[in-house]
């Protein structure tokens, strides 16, 4: 069992592999560097919010919640979300050379370059990803806090849903910043 964990952290630890948070993709488009820093932030951001919600909560287990909360947010992303985008690809393998076929491949995929046959689709279909990676990681992390609460490992508090909204908007919002600030370079 450990070494299937370890195994699992060591694959997570590198960044084609990391599909959740949905900015962290955004970030690989511009390196992996920002894409390592992004995930900091992400850790970082919800850390510090958490902290300050469970003040006299012991540091080290509310980083522990974090790292946890966002590692489940991350796995599950990191295979629900391409299976989805595989699901939408495979009829377009089979008529890519169709203009159907090649929506179906734009809408499979997140990154649009030059040889995209569909650059705003690939574009539109990013940004929907992003969303729907965003409410993923909002709902994995809700249910997390709400377990944690529940079998009183962290102090009972009001909102979850909404706490989990807040923090996540606030590493999302960062995110975006850092896409916008690094796609420069």
């Amino acid at each position: 069992m450990a070494k299937k964990i370890t195994f699992i952290l060591v694959l997570l630890l590198f960044p084609l592999s990391c599909l959740a948070d949905g900015g962290g993709p955004i970030l690989l488009l511009i390196n992996a560097y920002v894409f390592s820093a992004g995930q900091v932030w992400i850790i970082l951001s919800e850390f510090i919010y958490l902290f300050i919600l469970f003040k006299p909560f012991p540091k080290l287990k509310i980083l522990k919640l974090t790292l946890i909360m966002n590692l489940l947010s991350t796995f599950l992303g990191a295979i629900l979300f391409p299976l989805l985008l595989a699901l939408v690809t495979i009829p377009g393998l089979v008529y890519m050379k169709t203009n159907w076929g090649g929506l179906l491949m734009a809408l499979g995929t997140w990154i649009a370059g030059d040889n995209s046959p569909h650059p705003k689709i690939a574009i539109g279909a990013m940004i929907a990803g992003f969303f729907i990676t965003f409410i993923l990681t909002v709902y994995i992390e809700y249910k997390y806090l709400k377990y944690q609460s529940k079998s009183e490992q962290i102090p009972l508090i009001k909102n979850q849903l909404s706490h989990s909204i807040y923090f996540n908007c606030l590493s999302y919002a960062g995110l975006i910043l850092m896409f916008l600030v690094f796609q420069r370079y």
